[in-house]
Parts: C-alpha cells; structure tokens; sequence
C-alpha cells in the first residue's frame, strides 16, 4: 500500500473510531487516569507547567484535561471533528483550553509560537517517512528554547498478538477492526531510544527518555534549538 494510500486509511479508522475511542483506552475519566499515569505526569509536569502548550493529536481530550491543570494556556489541536466535539464536552476547571482543528504534519492556522508541546500516542502511528515533515511543522510553531514531550505504547503481548506485516520502509502495519465491522490497516511503529535520538537530533537539545515498564509506556522531551 503505498504512503498517501496508507495515511488515508488511517485517517478513516481514526475518523470512525471516535465514539469507541475512550473505551478502547480503558478511560474513566481524569481522576483514575492522573491515579493510573501518575509516573508519567509527575515526569512531564516540568517541561508543561506555566508554559503555552501546543497538543498534537488530543483525541477525546483525555491528556488535555491532564496538561489544563498545570499549563498556563493549551491548544490542542486534532484533525477530526468527532474527537474535538467529544473533547469540548470534557470538563477542564480552567478556563485555558482552546481547541483547533488542524492536520499534525502542518500545524496551520494554530497561532504560536508555543513554550511547550506535548503528543500522546501519535508517534508510533506515523510512517517512517512522514516523521521528518511532522517534526519540522512543530517546531516551525515552537520558540527556541521551548520544552516537547511525546509520550507512546511500547510493545506488548496484546500488540503481538494482532495481525501485521513490516511493509517496503520497515513500517509495522496492523489489521484492526472496530464494532461497526469495518476492518482497517494501521501503522503502530515501536520506535527505540537510538530511533527517537537520531530523528530529534536535528532540532533539539537536552534529549531525556525514559521507559515506563510497569506502564510499558516510553517518553521522551526535549529543548528547541
């Protein structure tokens, strides 16, 4: 399948999986996430606290009620209707969200420049070739000196378990399939340290990463140059 062809059809099944999507991901709301993830949070919360945060990817708005809390201002941003709709509903206590619909490989129309950025679950969904376009589109809208977290899934039995093939650029592509009985193919790399270093590489500084084992989560952040 080439690139264009395989984006689409993610783009589709991310489209349809909306309504699923939170209980897909096991989501109780924010209480029993910031219970669940507090390693995590309590890692990232320096690189996000009182800064302007850009969010890539923000699906139902799970990570953004996390980021509201410590952020001076979020935007967060997704390229799907159905996820912002579902993600404005969400309660935030603070009056600091802004939401924005825009592609992750363009980041137009989004405003900034931003002290911060932060995704959740989008790296590994990007093809290998399109890693570079989307890292130049964030940091076009960053400042120097600005913080960036990503934050992924590392492999697991439940991963090993779905059907997939390496496609022609090393790409993991899956089979998967939603209630609406709609079978897709969905990139779901598994990037490692080295990986993660050698393509940030030539943006940032002070790379950190760090594996999340009982969580089998990674994340790494970074200075803008």
């Amino acid at each position: 399948m080439r690139r264009p062809d395989l984006v689409e059809e993610m783009e589709r099944y991310y489209g349809d999986r909306a309504h699923y999507h939170d209980d897909y991901m096991g989501h109780e709301g924010l209480e029993a996430m910031e219970g669940l993830l507090g390693p995590i949070i309590a890692l990232v919360e320096p690189d996000i606290a009182g800064r302007d945060v850009l969010e890539v990817a923000c699906g139902t708005g799970n990570w953004t009620q996390v980021l509201s809390k410590r952020a001076r201002s979020v935007v967060a941003t997704d390229l799907f209707e159905g996820y912002l709709d579902i993600a404005r509903g969400k309660p935030y206590g603070r009056d600091n969200v802004t939401f924005a619909r825009a592609d992750a490989y363009r980041l137009e129309g989004v405003g900034g420049p931003f002290d911060a950025a932060f995704c959740a679950d989008w790296w590994s969904h990007m093809p290998r070739s399109r890693i570079g376009t989307f890292l130049h589109a964030l940091h076009a809208r960053l400042s120097p000196g600005a913080r960036a977290v990503a934050i992924d899934m590392m492999r697991t039995e439940h991963f090993d378990s779905i059907l997939s093939h390496l496609d022609e650029e090393g790409n993991e592509v899956q089979e998967r399939s939603l209630p609406n009985g709609r079978s897709y193919k969905v990139v779901k790399n598994f990037p490692t340290e080295v990986e993660l270093r050698e393509r940030l590489g030539p943006f940032a500084t002070r790379v950190s990463y760090a594996e999340h084992l009982q969580l089998r989560r990674w994340s790494v952040s970074w200075t803008v140059k």
